[in-house]
């Protein structure tokens, strides 16, 4: 029997495809994760070409704009954590990894790292917001009745500072590196730089919010019973801008350089752009705190009083989505490209893809303003009546256990497949080419 095609006999055959279908099926698609879903890994590259980078987070990828996510495994409840009463809002600090949550009812803060409570930080009287400063790592915790914001670093507290009557909120301005906190009884900015005040901003009455607009420097100051904002650059206010009556928080849209404030008595949002408006868009009633969607542009806008939510592009709306009872913040999903939106009512999480409703998760009592976790891709919902946090994430089935990701494909396999392969080809050449140099012979088969 000629040796070439002693390689390919018919056992030999068997054997190497065999090999190639054991091998071809370990590093088959859906190996590495136990539900077959993709991995965050394999979504990461969809980057939107058009996302700026400020206000995300670059550990994960976006979805291209007008597209719907890649096979994202549904989303669901992945751990209940007890936390002090009243929990208020969530801040992310994307340097350790902490997710900050103020007891507005404790006067603590709880530091939520995964789906442990890895500490409790005594702060002042009736902590109701956060703001991480990345240029030194340090997370503010705003006092409303102390009259104070804390300075935390991990689970440390590095100082106290002494602001104006009723700190509710603030932002960072990664520009010039300073926190400023809104002091809502002395219609005045605190602006604090580390641990020290170091500028007062006279403002309009009742500040509750602001927003950095890395596209101009401002700092917009959402001004709530003057029906204005407050354009501050620096400890400057360098315009007073008119919108509808009892403004209380707003966005900035990264993709338009706007930014929108959600009137809430008079059922419209005022985009500003620079020191102007340059548009008045028509919503529900009492429309509630605005989400920014870097994956498609879409600003997101929940209408208490209507039961509904607004999908605005642009300075037109888009959408209108029937959401719960009493859709009232939301947050922005860039690992999955979902916007969630809280009902505080029914205690239910809405899940959004574009400009459809495609799943309702239940949370606890009470829902208030939550924060995503880029090193993880889980969610952290406050649960204000129920005094705990909700972590919400891709979970495998929609009865909520959490999709593993398995350990990858081993290199080996791969070498394995293609030495198998090469195998294989390099005998089937040589029989086609003994075959064709002699006729086959009954001895041959």
């Amino acid at each position: 029997m000629d040796r070439g095609f002693r390689v390919v006999r018919p056992a030999a055959v068997s054997a190497i495809f065999g090999l190639l279908l054991l091998t071809s099926a370990l590093i088959a698609p859906g190996y590495g994760s136990t539900s077959g879903y993709p991995s965050r890994a394999d979504v990461a590259p969809l980057v939107n070409s058009r996302l700026s980078g400020v206000g995300t987070h670059p550990a994960f990828g976006l979805i291209p704009s007008g597209a719907s996510p890649v096979t994202t495994p549904p989303v669901g409840v992945i751990a209940t954590l007890a936390v002090g009463s009243d929990p208020e809002g969530a801040a992310y600090d994307a340097s350790s990894g902490y997710v900050y949550v103020p007891n507005s009812g404790a006067a603590n803060v709880s530091v939520i790292s995964g789906t442990t409570v890895v500490g409790t930080v005594t702060v002042g009287s009736f902590p109701c917001a956060a703001v991480w400063d990345s240029g030194n790592d340090y997370v503010y915790v705003m006092n409303e009745y102390s009259d104070n914001v804390t300075v935390i670093l991990g689970t440390s507290v590095v100082g106290a500072v002494n602001v104006g009557s009723g700190p509710v909120g603030g932002t960072y301005d990664s520009g010039n590196g300073l926190v400023y906190v809104t002091d809502y009884e002395s219609a005045k900015v605190s602006v604090i730089r580390g641990t020290s005040v170091v500028g007062s901003v006279n403002v309009g009455s009742s500040p509750s919010s602001a927003v950095y607009d890395p596209g101009n420097g401002y700092v917009y100051v959402i001004n709530e019973y003057s029906a204005n904002v407050s354009a501050i650059n620096g400890t400057s206010v360098v315009a007073t801008v008119p919108v509808g009556s009892g403004a209380e928080s707003a966005v900035y849209d990264s993709d338009n350089e706007y930014v929108y404030v959600p009137n809430v008595n008079s059922g419209n949002v005022s985009v500003i752009r620079g020191t102007s408006v340059v548009g008045t868009v028509p919503v529900g009633s009492y429309p509630g705190s605005p989400v920014y969607d870097a994956g498609n542009g879409y600003v997101y806008v929940a209408n208490v009083g209507s039961g509904s939510v607004s999908v605005i592009s642009g300075t037109k709306v888009t959408a209108s989505l029937k959401d719960g009872s009493s859709p009232g913040s939301g947050v922005y999903d860039p690992g999955n490209g979902y916007v969630y939106v809280l009902d505080t009512l029914s205690g239910d999480l809405s899940v959004i893809n574009g400009t459809s409703v495609v799943a309702n998760v239940p949370v606890g009592a009470g829902p208030l303003g939550a924060a995503y976790d880029a090193r993880n891709g889980y969610t952290y919902v406050p649960d204000s009546e129920a005094s705990n946090v909700t972590v919400v994430g891709a979970v495998s089935s929609s009865g909520g256990t959490p999709s593993p990701s398995g350990p990858g494909i081993p290199l080996w396999l791969y070498l394995v497949n293609g030495f198998v392969l090469a195998v294989f080809v390099l005998g089937v050449v040589v029989y086609l080419v003994r075959r064709r140099r002699r006729p086959p012979t009954v001895a041959s088969f």
